[in-house]
């Protein structure tokens, strides 16, 4: 039986997948990200301070953590926080 054909996936030079662009993100309604450290850290951020043609993955090594100090992250769209206010101040803060 044939394999079926692999999928081709872009990357960026350095191996990281090529993600959708912030404009993408905010047409479907999304207004904030989690940045995921590989030490487990994480943080959700308001997006709208990044420029519509700007990928998640073009921000991803910009990060440092402050656990690790480790450089680079993972950032993915928080789509449980359409509301970008939601997204700055963190939902235990916002039930007050």
């Amino acid at each position: 039986m044939p394999r079926p054909p692999r999928r081709y996936t872009p990357t960026h030079a350095d191996g990281r997948l090529i993600k959708i662009t912030f404009g993408e993100m905010r047409s479907v309604g999304v207004h904030g990200i989690l940045v995921y450290c590989h030490c487990g850290h994480h943080v959700g951020l308001d997006a709208n301070r990044w420029a519509d043609e700007m990928r998640l993955s073009d921000i991803e090594p910009r990060f440092v953590c402050v656990a690790c100090g480790s450089r680079g992250s993972d950032v993915r769209p928080n789509f449980d926080r359409g509301n970008p206010r939601l997204a700055k101040i963190g939902v235990k803060e916002a039930a007050n």
